[in-house]
């Protein structure tokens, strides 16, 4: 159920570390490191609605999930935006 889908997400930060590992510029690495973190944390603070079973505190924690996802596969990309 939900609380794989979190053990997941969780893991995910494990590989966004050693994706990051291969970026050059130093930014860039930090920002992926602060984003690893927070996908940890924000796993593990979603967790706690999904066992209260209040859907709306698990959304808005979703919705986090997904932003900080999407920053770092942002990160991900070298193409400049004006091509």
């Amino acid at each position: 159920g939900v609380s794989q889908f979190l053990r997941r997400v969780y893991a995910l930060s494990e590989d966004m570390k050693s994706m990051s590992s291969g970026f050059s510029e130093a930014d860039k690495k930090t920002r992926a490191a602060e984003l690893s973190s927070a996908i940890q944390k924000l796993a593990r603070a979603a967790d706690s609605p999904v066992g209260s079973q209040n859907g709306k505190e698990f959304l808005a924690f979703a919705k986090k999930i997904d932003s900080t996802i999407d920053e770092f596969l942002s990160l991900l990309q070298d193409v400049p935006d004006e091509l």
